[in-house]
């Protein structure tokens, strides 16, 4: 109906890729003249070739019978502007959105989390310098706690990099800094891991041994910073209690308190790797 020039040459591809992805044949047809309403008979000269090429296509088109509907359906496109290309526009839309559709969250983790890494290395980068590239380079994301959670412990495995241990906010090459001097207890949140809340927990009870002060479930959730429930600090003290026959867990006024009087032997066993 178009001719062979380039834009049928581009509809015909489009018209492949929808089948490709199983979009209905039938749409791909070209629609029928609304014949309501008033309608004229009319007459043009044409030259031989073109009214013989016109009765050839009409008996081999499956969407018209006679060579007048195909004259017609030509007529009604060169009216109607940029009908085709309006078509093909939309068809191409639908294809990028198949496309988008079908490519699932899994792919698009290591995509995101390699665009976040040009954007912030090879230099130190801070948490804002992340936040940022995740605002303008990982599409369909947006910073924010998730992006942190999610993305931020990839980029800094993925690159070898490290918290500051004076910024905890800071983000470093490991090579650069002394991992011994790093402070659990101010690792950014969003890099912590069960093992992380454990120890900070277990570090602050052998700190209050001997200052007379109780170790409660408020003063380790203070600790740890917002987030974190009384409910989630309740669960780690019971692993430490379960675990050490020298730690115990008064669950009615939430507080760990030693059994044992000789606290260094506790702080000797709290440098064991294998207290857990």
């Amino acid at each position: 109906m178009i001719g062979d020039g380039e834009l049928s040459k581009l509809v015909d591809t489009a018209h492949e890729l929808s089948r490709s992805l199983g979009e209905d044949p039938a749409e791909n047809k070209n629609p029928e003249p609304d014949r309501a309403g008033d309608s004229e008979v009319v007459g043009y000269r044409i030259h031989s070739e073109v009214r013989n090429a016109l009765k050839k296509e009409a008996q081999t088109a499956s969407d018209v019978t006679y060579a007048s509907e195909l004259v017609e359906s030509v007529m009604q496109a060169y009216a109607g502007g940029n009908q085709i290309e309006s078509k093909v526009t939309a068809r191409l839309d639908r294809i990028q959105n198949f496309v988008a559709s079908q490519t699932s969250a899994k792919d698009a983790v290591p995509r995101r989390t390699e665009s976040i890494i040009e954007a912030v290395t090879p230099s130190r980068f801070t948490l804002d310098d992340f936040n940022e590239a995740v605002d303008e380079e990982a599409a369909g994301i947006s910073s924010g706690e998730y992006a942190q959670k999610e993305y931020l412990p990839r980029v800094l495995e993925q690159t070898g990099y490290t918290y500051h241990p004076n910024q905890p906010t800071l983000f470093v090459p490991i090579s650069e800094v002394d991992l011994s001097e790093q402070d659990l207890r101010d690792k950014p949140p969003v890099l912590r891991d069960e093992d992380d809340m454990r120890e900070i927990i277990l570090e602050g009870f052998l700190e209050s041994v001997g200052t007379g002060n109780q170790y409660t479930v408020a003063t380790a959730a203070a600790t740890l910073g917002e987030g974190v429930t009384h409910r989630t600090v309740r669960n780690k003290f019971e692993e430490i209690s379960s675990h050490n026959t020298d730690i115990k867990y008064n669950r009615e006024d939430d507080y760990l308190y030693p059994l044992s009087k000789e606290m260094k032997s506790i702080a000797d066993r709290h440098k064991e790797p294998d207290i857990f």
